[in-house]
């Protein structure tokens, strides 16, 4: 067996090895099952200044809100607006 033969099979089992694994790792397509599992989320966004910002945000906690995302003050003119998401129910 020559050198360019040994070559030719060497990457030939090495792509069967590769491909055999990486088709252990391909993700499966969602089933209508797995859909409904899914959490569904409902969202709210609250205005709050500086000192009211725990007087606004405990409550909503309370109730199973949590914080997703916060825009800085300047770019909304009532304070620093919190949006907040928790599972649909």
């Amino acid at each position: 067996m020559n050198v360019r033969s040994f070559g030719v099979a060497a990457v030939f089992l090495v792509g069967c090895a590769v491909g055999g694994v990486s088709s252990q790792l391909v993700v499966p397509k969602a089933h209508a099952e797995q859909d409904a599992a899914l959490t569904k989320w409902e969202y709210k966004c609250v205005a709050a200044q500086d000192h009211h910002v725990i007087e606004t945000l405990n409550p909503l906690g309370a109730e199973g809100w949590e914080i997703s995302t916060v825009r800085e003050r300047g770019t909304f003119d009532g304070g620093d607006l919190y949006c907040l998401k928790r599972p649909k129910m």
